[in-house]
């Protein structure tokens, strides 16, 4: 995390001791496929339940500003986003991750991430959002060519499903978005 106190292994060490079931979604969790990790401001995390992980939260970093809205509980620190809890109820997607996840040592913790399919499937939720900012979509375009490049063994399948659960024939898509940006391509979403 750029100058902030608060990075991915310490909002894990507070779940953790919450019995809160996450992983680590968002440049954090990209960061560990890629080899060419990047600069993000907050750490992201799809829990399983929300408001349990939000008052362990606010508990553990009582200075952190809490703001709930339907798909995320998000704590600032002043104006910048600290942490973001994602509702796992707010996405087809996001069960399938907390459960297609694996362990990954940090500095002698283990930190639950999705696998390599489960980091692209994000990154393509988050390009094809019609909510999200088009600087932020050209990020997650980034993010999601640099996995592509890092990674030979993608499991097709697994990723196909996915794809699928972020909308019908978003499987197809992501296949197609993988091959383009193994062939250098430019993306097109």
């Amino acid at each position: 995390m750029q100058n902030r106190e608060i990075g991915p292994i310490d909002v894990a060490r507070v779940l953790d001791a919450a019995n809160v079931k996450y992983v680590l979604v968002g440049a954090h969790a990209t960061n560990g496929y890629t080899g060419r990790p990047r600069a993000t401001v907050d750490v992201d995390m799809i829990v399983q339940f929300p408001k349990k992980a939000s008052e362990a939260i606010a508990k553990a970093f009582p200075h952190l500003r809490m703001k709930d809205t339907p798909v995320v509980i998000r704590f600032f620190d002043d104006d910048q986003e600290a942490i973001d809890l994602m509702k796992s109820n707010t996405s087809k997607l996001w069960p399938a991750l907390l459960k297609h996840s694996t362990l990954l040592r940090v500095d002698q913790y283990k930190l639950r991430v999705p696998t390599v399919e489960g980091v692209l499937a994000a990154k393509f939720s988050a390009m094809v959002s019609i909510g999200r900012r088009m600087p932020d979509k050209m990020i997650d375009g980034g993010d999601f060519i640099r996995v592509c490049e890092a990674n030979d063994a993608i499991d097709e399948s697994l990723l196909q499903e996915l794809g699928d659960l972020v909308y019908p024939g978003g499987g197809k898509e992501i296949l197609k978005l993988v091959a383009d940006a193994k062939a250098g391509k430019r993306l097109e979403f």
